[in-house]
């Protein structure tokens, strides 16, 4: 199976970092492959663009896949400037016009027809929206087995994704808070991602912790969902039956600018002591050798010694 390495951005130099928003950018990548998991900002944009010339660009037929976890603006906003760029092969992402019979006849309240209910859908998911007609767009659920080798979705279920679905249309609003999250960050696609001699990366964006249905136990990395928020964090740690969590590497991919939603709290709480924690706060973080050299330190590091 293909390995990869993976680089997570941080957003060191940016501009406005003061006040920004970015949100999260992972880059999947080995010698024949690139995968863009979210683009938050124009800035992670022009640097996923430098790195793929540096990387790729010698070789004129290549092109990278993009996933779009949700329809999040902090996830979204650089995708169309990599369209620009005219090196996007496809994008992966989930297509709720393909279920709008689904949905329609779980909405089943006689007041909605099937023009109006993809008319709602595309008002509702209007990032997601914007991308028809100008990129390759793929559904994942339908079309994730063309990603390349070692890129696998984990969920949500499609059931899931699409009962969150008919919430935010009856309650017109993907931004209603459903359990632990909004409806449309509780559902973001959740990706195993094959690294180098190692069980694997999972890849979760903003998900809410109880639609994260994989066995946590099976990675040495795991994405915390929501850039860190302290209650997500805790509730992924307490889904890992381990008894040491040290033996996993945690990222959290936070550049928010604040910590609604994002990493302070989590990075002062004790509940991160005996955790290996690395955070884009810090700068890029990247999944090769390094980490595997620097986990001690780590430790150490989470323990506040």
């Amino acid at each position: 199976m293909a390995a990869y390495k993976v680089k997570f951005l941080g957003t060191d130099g940016y501009e406005g970092i003061e006040s920004g928003w970015y949100g999260d950018c992972i880059i999947i990548y080995n010698s024949e492959s690139m995968i863009v998991y979210d683009c938050g900002s124009e800035q992670h944009a022009e640097r996923v663009i430098d790195f793929a010339e540096s990387e790729f660009f010698s070789n004129e037929e290549f092109q990278m896949d993009v996933i779009l976890s949700h329809n999040d603006k902090d996830h979204f906003d650089g995708i169309l400037k990599l369209i620009d760029s005219g090196k996007v092969r496809n994008i992966y992402t989930t297509l709720l016009l393909k279920y709008v019979d689904e949905i329609l006849e779980k909405l089943d309240d006689g007041k909605r027809n099937r023009e109006s209910t993809k008319k709602h859908i595309l008002e509702l998911y209007d990032n997601i929206a914007q991308l028809s007609g100008i990129a390759s767009l793929k559904d994942v659920y339908e079309d994730g087995l063309d990603l390349p080798e070692g890129i696998e979705l984990i969920g949500p279920e499609l059931d899931t994704m699409i009962d969150s679905a008919v919430k935010a249309i009856e309650e017109n609003d993907i931004s209603h808070v459903d359990g632990s999250e909004t409806l449309v960050n509780s559902t973001s696609l959740q990706f195993k991602i094959a690294v180098e001699g190692e069980k694997g990366l999972l890849l979760v964006a903003d998900a809410a912790p109880e639609n994260i249905v994989s066995d946590l136990n099976d990675y040495d990395y795991i994405q915390l969902p929501h850039h860190g928020k302290l209650a997500s964090a805790e509730a992924v740690f307490n889904k890992i039956r381990l008894a040491n969590l040290s033996s996993i590497t945690f990222i959290v991919s936070d550049n928010t600018g604040t910590s609604n939603g994002g990493s302070n709290d989590l990075m002062s709480s004790k509940v991160r002591y005996g955790k290996v924690i690395e955070n884009t706060k810090d700068g890029d973080v990247e999944l090769k050798a390094v980490l595997h050299a620097t986990r001690s330190h780590a430790i150490m590091k989470n323990r506040g010694i």
